[in-house]
């Protein structure tokens, strides 16, 4: 019986043991945690899953259900209800993250990337780009976005590790964090209440359509989702670069390629060990398996980014790639990420200054020595050693 969550190393940058599955089926069954569970690998097989609103997360979240980030099984957050209230939630929410709204953060973006990239610049070297660049980025910038002071960041990147784990806290210190993150959201929605501004975190605090449980929440949701992965996306992208110095070069010299890149560095490099949990409303056929009513199904994207079914030469980083297929790092259908249209800006934002302003970048130490954090679904390096 194949046991899930596999046990590939954090280094490998795609997903080895996927992958060797996904050589006999797109479908297949597994064990999670001592119950049985269906993994969906194929490119195909996980748009369906993601798509089919008999593959239930509200069924996905009740007792006995499976669970792969406790914080993530929570019955009022937005990635864990169904339509038709999905729709009536994201709709309020969406309006702050629409590509207009985003491309109207472009020049905030770019400040902040260029004053972090001056102060890393004017440092010594070697530096650790993920403490001087790629954590503090997406951070500031979901915090721009919610309102939430400069000075809270340390504070909300905290909580933000431990809510993003699976195995790396116990469970009385993830829900610990909850409870902290969840006042400290309480006297934040006080604070804007009192004095509403432009912020999203105004804007959600005024809507009568959210109860006080569902508005904390989704706040939580957003401050913590909302630039975890992005983090995390934006330093295995880097190192990826580096391990394909072609592909840096054919950037370098063709940067109108920046939006294609960002999209071939997600298919290519591993974030998400899996997407959450769904289960079956009724029995439903997936690639010729029969998925029973009441059995859990989980997509596996990074299995289904190299389906060789569907991407030529998968193990390949090509930015010029040509395939039909689209990566599914962001997830397909009704739980389609929420902040892609702003994940792509900070990418190609951040990427561009990177790689434009320090043209002799290179690893400080060799790839081997990198580290990354254990005991979490996301690929997340500790640390980045790089100089020039």
């Amino acid at each position: 019986m194949v046991s899930f969550p596999f046990t590939t190393p954090h280094s490998d940058h795609q997903e080895t043991e996927g992958a060797r599955l996904l050589a006999d089926a797109t479908v297949v069954s597994a064990e999670l945690a001592g119950s049985p569970i269906w993994l969906a690998l194929g490119h195909d097989a996980c748009r369906k899953t993601l798509s089919d609103q008999r593959f239930s997360r509200e069924a996905a979240i009740g007792p006995g259900a499976p669970v792969i980030v406790r914080s993530a099984a929570d019955p009022d957050v937005l990635t864990s209800i169904d339509p038709p209230r999905h729709a009536q939630l994201r709709r309020l929410i969406a309006t702050a993250f629409s590509p207009r709204m985003v491309e109207a953060m472009a020049p905030r973006v770019q400040q902040i990337v260029d004053d972090l990239l001056d102060a890393v610049e004017a440092g010594e070297r070697p530096v650790d780009l993920v403490a001087a660049f790629v954590a503090p980025l997406p951070i500031t910038v979901i915090c721009d976005l919610l309102g939430t002071p400069g000075a809270d960041h340390a504070r909300i990147g905290a909580w933000s590790r431990k809510l993003m784990a699976s195995t790396a806290y116990t469970p009385d210190e993830i829900a610990a964090a909850v409870t902290d993150i969840r006042e400290y959201l309480a006297g934040l929605v006080a604070e804007k209440r009192a004095n509403p501004g432009t912020d999203l975190t105004s804007v959600l605090a005024a809507a009568p359509e959210l109860t006080p449980v569902e508005l904390l929440a989704n706040l939580q949701m957003l401050l913590i989702a909302g630039h975890e992965t992005t983090v995390n996306q934006l330093g295995n992208s880097i190192v990826a670069l580096l391990r394909n110095p072609d592909q840096l070069a054919l950037l370098r010299a063709k940067p109108e390629l920046m939006p294609q890149a960002v999209e071939e560095l997600m298919r290519y490099t591993r974030l998400m060990t899996s997407t959450l949990p769904r289960v079956a409303t009724e029995d439903v056929e997936l690639d010729g398996q029969l998925i029973k009513q009441g059995e859990a199904v989980i997509a596996l994207t990074g299995a289904a980014n190299i389906d060789p079914r569907v991407f030529t030469d998968p193990a390949e980083l090509n930015i010029e790639r040509t395939d039909k297929a689209v990566q599914l790092g962001f997830g397909h259908g009704t739980h389609f990420c929420l902040g892609a249209h702003l994940a792509r800006l900070e990418l190609r934002t951040a990427l561009t200054a990177v790689v434009t302003r320090f043209p002799d970048l290179a690893l400080a130490v060799d790839e081997s020595e990198l580290r990354w954090n254990e005991g979490t679904p996301v690929r997340a390096l500790k640390a980045l050693p790089i100089t020039w």
